[in-house]
């Protein structure tokens, strides 16, 4: 392998060129968006919005036209086609140019199985040349959830690997312990350590984003009387390029949708 100037490594590895953003500004402007060779990992408690979260970006990148990759054990074709037209109908990305529809390739199976999934990214990376992936959820895998941390360090690690070996972000939906929920947590902020299989996680992704909704626990007004109806915060617990961080966005249950705070 031929030796690069430290200069020029730099220079790679900070172009526009090696992301992929979100098409959160706030979001893309911290983290630089999902980056080429990362996986990536979106956490939340049920119901708080991570599949939303998901689509909301790849609809964003395809309308940006990107060609986005989705693989999903709990929504069918239709369903995710029909949250994708809600996403649009809210977010109205009708200048764009593209059409979402056609940028986005779907695969919904009942269970992912580790190295056939990895043939099929890797596939659709040398015919369709996709720019990413989203992977609906990573406990689906290798009956992931139900695994012993062995089991699944390897199923990340090659999660990992695949992202370098295809070279786009790999995005993988995971969850979150009632760790969280627990009555000495006022706010209910999560962290890194209530992911389920933390140490794992933490190790092998490269960025982890958690989402929280204080509506969602019936907070309704911060302590200034703001209102936090359909308020979001994107908690940035690991990245490549930033320490801990966070950016709020606003939730449209009607969707449902994530948008930037000022564009629904």
């Amino acid at each position: 392998m031929a030796a690069k100037l430290l200069s020029e490594v730099q220079k790679e590895d900070f172009s526009n060129e090696q992301c992929v953003a979100s098409g959160f500004e706030a979001l893309d402007k911290i983290t630089g968006g999902f980056r080429n060779s990362n996986l990536a990992v979106i956490a939340g408690r049920p119901a708080m919005g991570c599949r939303t979260l998901a689509l909301t970006c790849a609809y964003n990148q395809a309308c940006a036209g990107k060609k986005v990759a989705v693989f999903s054990v709990t929504l069918s074709e239709a369903e995710i086609a029909n949250r994708l037209q809600n996403i649009h109908n809210i977010l109205g990305k009708k200048e764009s140019g593209y059409k979402f529809e056609n940028q986005i390739f779907v695969n919904n199976s009942a269970q992912f199985e580790i190295n056939e999934l990895r043939y099929e990214i890797a596939r659709l990376k040398l015919i369709e040349n996709i720019d990413i992936v989203y992977i609906d959820n990573i406990l689906s895998i290798n009956n992931f959830g139900t695994g012993n941390y062995a089991t699944v360090a390897a199923v990340t690690e090659k999660l990992q690997q695949l992202s370098r070996d295809v070279n786009i972000p790999v995005v993988a939906l995971s969850s979150l312990t009632r760790s969280c929920e627990s009555p000495q947590r006022e706010i209910h902020y999560p962290n890194m350590y209530d992911l389920r299989f933390a140490k794992v996680i933490n190790h092998y992704a490269d960025t982890v984003l958690l989402i929280y909704r204080p509506d969602y626990y019936g907070i309704k007004v911060d302590d200034d009387g703001n209102s936090l109806i359909g308020v979001a915060e994107l908690l940035i617990e690991k990245s490549a390029v930033s320490r801990f961080d966070s950016v709020t966005v606003r939730f449209e249950h009607d969707g449902p949708a994530f948008c930037d705070k000022n564009d629904c």
